[in-house]
């Protein structure tokens, strides 16, 4: 064995012991408990359905290439603010009581092309519905024309849309106002 090879292989079984002896020195236990969801933390939020647009056009799947959906719902559970940190669809039975968040899609605009198909634009109506108070609702909207990031896509531009769109409504949600515009509203 040379004289390089010792020393590799001592420099290794220090970074070991050192390794092995980082957080040896902390009683067994004291890990805090993960919070379990509960009236007070949790928002029930039903599957996001497609409303009607002000034309009276009634928006279905198929007028939604990029499943705005399942990204905004997940927008929302990424950017949830304190209290809340649970974001449950029903059946939520273990959280009865806690507020329920239902959304509605009203609008879409994600012509192909992605930068080159024009602007890409959600519009959604919301309804939160708590015990001993009044349905607190909301009407949002995100645009986008122009797209620096990579990819270009249509898709990818209409996830920022909805990214800001699940900030939005996550800080309504600390003080849910009836009737407030949310986006750019």
């Amino acid at each position: 064995m040379n004289k390089q090879t010792s020393a590799q292989m001592g420099a290794l079984l220090i970074v070991g012991a050192l390794l092995t002896a980082c957080g040896s020195r902390q009683p067994p236990g004291l890990e805090a408990a993960p919070a379990a969801a509960a009236v007070h933390n949790t928002v029930v939020m039903p599957a996001i359905a497609y409303g009607t647009a002000a034309k009276g056009i009634r928006l279905s799947k198929a007028d939604d290439p990029c499943d705005v959906p399942t990204s905004l719902q997940q927008s929302v559970q990424d950017q949830l603010l304190t209290p809340y940190e649970y974001l449950l669809s029903p059946p939520a039975s273990s959280v009865d009581g806690a507020p329920v968040l239902k959304i509605e899609i009203t609008d879409i605009l994600a012509n192909a092309g992605g930068l080159y198909g024009g602007p890409k634009i959600v519009q959604l109506r919301g309804t939160l519905e708590r015990r001993g108070h009044a349905p607190a609702g909301f009407t949002a909207q995100r645009q986008m024309f122009m797209y620096f990031g990579l990819p270009r896509s249509t898709c990818s531009m209409v996830g920022v849309v909805t990214y800001a769109l699940g900030g939005d409504i996550a800080k309504w949600l600390q003080k849910p106002i009836d009737g407030a515009a949310l986006g750019e509203f």
